[in-house]
């Protein structure tokens, strides 16, 4: 063989080798490319949906701040109607009611120490007309012409009257005395005929939130 012709294929071999490696190279190029583009979890974002993004976590907070005050107000004005409500479910009930059953609902009244006020009910609460002490003085008040009733209470009506307002005129608790004690005792019977069905209608709110 002539040394050309050994050395044209030697020059063969060579660029066949080259071209061999070169393929390989390009191959796993584009295969490296394509498995950055779909790697899995991996979302491309443009500059258009980051600021889109920007802007909507800013207004999220702003949105959700209107929404719990609109819940908060409607939740208010839906006190106030319960509240409308049962005011007047309770004078209702007033209106209605005999002296025998008032007379019985004062007994307990005053044998759960509604009346005279025990904690000295707060008038700056918008709910007072519906608390215990509110509603025991409006009984009483309802009986004030049934003084054979009260009668059996404590006989003299001046003292009984100062003991079941005690509490809205001085701001202290009646003292423990021999006055007090007569009292509790008088009303122990009465107050025992004091049901629940009684005690649901004169001194829950079913028509309140709370």
């Amino acid at each position: 063989m002539k040394p050309s012709s050994k050395k044209q294929k030697s020059t063969l071999r060579i660029a066949i080798i080259v071209s061999a490696v070169l393929a390989l190279i390009v191959a796993a190029f584009f295969m490296f490319s394509s498995t950055n583009k779909s790697k899995p979890g991996q979302t491309v974002i443009t500059k258009k949906d980051a600021i889109s993004s920007k802007t909507i976590v800013k207004e999220d907070p702003a949105i959700s701040k209107d929404s719990i005050k609109r819940e908060w107000e409607r939740e208010l004005e839906q006190e106030r109607e319960g509240y409308a409500k049962e005011q007047a479910r309770f004078a209702k009930v007033l209106s209605e009611a005999s002296d025998e059953e008032l007379f019985i609902v004062l007994n307990y009244a005053i044998a759960q120490q509604y009346v005279p006020n025990k904690e000295i009910d707060p008038f700056h609460n918008m709910f007072v007309m519906v608390g215990h002490w509110q509603r025991s003085l409006m009984v009483y008040n309802n009986l004030s012409d049934r003084k054979d009733l009260l009668k059996k209470i404590y006989p003299d009506l001046k003292v009984l009257d100062e003991y079941v307002k005690w509490g809205w005129q001085s701001g202290t608790p009646y003292p423990d005395t021999i006055v007090s004690q007569k009292i509790l005792n008088n009303v122990k019977q009465e107050s025992r005929k004091m049901n629940s069905k009684l005690i649901s209608k004169y001194f829950r709110t079913p028509l309140m939130r709370y």
